[in-house]
């Protein structure tokens, strides 16, 4: 699950659709997040009955094949692939219920995962179609805080860390509005913050942005028992 968290942030993004809206039902599949239970994500899309879904359950399912695949990649590529597959099929038959930016969003994010299967090179297509996403809806911590992990994990001369840092905290910033509680990318930018503050050399910010988040989510398992002792070694190491 490293790239997951580490190398291919980029595809921590979630959506519902038009209007985000994230209820009590979500809290247990962001607890699996939280908790690395992948599984539990793939037993969600798997029950979903999608040729008779009503169009908010396929957004919603939507969502969360997104995740998975993004997840999958780094576990098991030929696993990952036929839900990459079926991601994008679904992707253009919602395609007229995504909100603005939303599809672009979605599309972007296919063609990283492509790239990752080593089936496409569209990264410029990525970066682009990441930047439309965000254009199209500013205020929107969900299309932010995509371009903000394109702009902060592509490659040298096309990314911008400062840039991106500064989109992942105007993101964080909207994701403290009651909607977005039981958003699993909450908690992720959070973490992408902390590394963002890593990446510029600035580790006791860091620790103090990776504790925080310990605090407000305990159960975040990737934090607790690798991110955070990673980085408390790393600064022991300079001393």
């Amino acid at each position: 699950m490293n790239r997951f968290f580490l190398i291919f942030g980029l595809l921590c993004a979630f959506c519902m659709g038009a209007s985000a809206q994230f209820t009590e039902a979500d809290k247990e599949l962001m607890d699996a997040y939280l908790e690395n239970n992948m599984p539990k994500w793939k037993s969600f899309i798997d029950a979903v009955p999608w040729n008779t879904a009503t169009k908010q359950a396929k957004l919603r399912s939507l969502a969360y094949e997104y995740g998975y695949c993004a997840a999958m990649l780094d576990v098991n590529k030929k696993q990952a692939a036929p839900y990459v597959e079926r991601f994008h099929k679904h992707v253009e038959e919602m395609k007229p219920h995504l909100g603005a930016g939303y599809y672009d969003m979605y599309l972007s994010s296919v063609y990283a995962f492509e790239i990752m299967l080593g089936k496409s090179a569209h990264f410029i297509s990525t970066l682009k179609l990441a930047n439309s996403a965000a254009e199209k809806q500013p205020d929107n911590p969900i299309t932010l805080g995509y371009r903000a992990n394109v702009l902060f994990y592509a490659p040298r001369g096309i990314g911008n860390k400062k840039e991106a840092l500064r989109i992942f905290e105007k993101a964080e910033k909207l994701y403290r509005a009651p909607q977005w509680k039981y958003c699993w990318n909450r908690p992720a930018t959070l973490l992408t913050i902390a590394q963002c503050y890593e990446k510029q050399g600035d580790l006791d910010t860091a620790i103090r942005k990776a504790q925080a988040l310990l605090q407000e989510f305990p159960n975040y398992k990737y934090v607790k028992n690798t991110y955070l002792p990673q980085l408390k070694a790393k600064k022991a190491k300079k001393k």
